[in-house]
């Protein structure tokens, strides 16, 4: 039973990702549904068998970006450079949402990060509010019309868009790491606004300009 409803939280956390991910480049994702679903499975799928198989949950953020950049990759058609964007962008505003929830469970003591951790109660509680506020907010953004519709099929080199090719990169792997400062919560919230405000930035110069 445990591991049936650590799939489906997992799923539905996955699915969150890439809502907010195509929404904020807006993207419909109703039309992406039949693709979507079924690799949230299998990454949930994947994820239980990183954590509770093999033991290697830290590895988990960053085979999760490349598994979400590639499919983003695939499935839009776009830049690898502009996936990797979209993937980062959602990536870390999720990321931003689930801190900020934790930070309040743990004050609150509903749950602390141990328990969302070891994948219980505590991370259902913390994956059910996160997921359902992000796809809420989500739905919220694409019916209001906000988000980016600058081009992401091609990015021409040049020395801005190298710069901002090498500081998605770092933002990567920083996220992919990120996990290791599981209990200075504050410190991750704060590097988590940092990284969406920055992506932000950079998505509104794009919107002026042209890769």
């Amino acid at each position: 039973m445990n591991e049936i409803l650590f799939i489906a939280f997992s799923t539905l956390e996955t699915w969150s990702i890439f809502a907010v991910s195509f929404t904020l480049f807006r993207f419909n994702i109703l039309k992406y549904n039949l693709q979507i679903v079924p690799i949230s499975v299998l990454m949930a799928l994947l994820n239980y068998a990183i954590w509770h198989e093999i033991d290697m949950g830290s590895w988990t953020p960053m085979i999760g970006l490349v598994l979400f950049t590639l499919f983003i990759f695939y499935t839009l058609r776009i830049s690898l450079i502009g996936s990797l964007i979209v993937a980062v962008t959602g990536y870390a505003s999720v990321i931003l949402v689930q801190t900020a929830f934790l930070y309040g469970l743990q004050l609150t003591g509903i749950a602390s990060v141990a328990e969302v951790q070891a994948g219980g109660t505590g991370y259902y509680i913390l994956s059910a509010v996160s997921s359902c506020t992000v796809l809420l907010l989500s739905y919220l953004l694409y019916r209001l019309g906000y988000g980016f519709s600058f081009s992401l099929q091609h990015f021409k080199v040049k020395h801005e868009n190298m710069l901002i090719l090498v500081i998605t990169v770092a933002t990567f792997i920083l996220l992919s790491f990120l996990h290791l400062l599981k209990n200075r919560l504050y410190f991750v919230e704060m590097i988590a606004v940092v990284i969406v405000l920055f992506l932000i930035y950079i998505a509104l110069r794009r919107e002026r300009t042209q890769w």
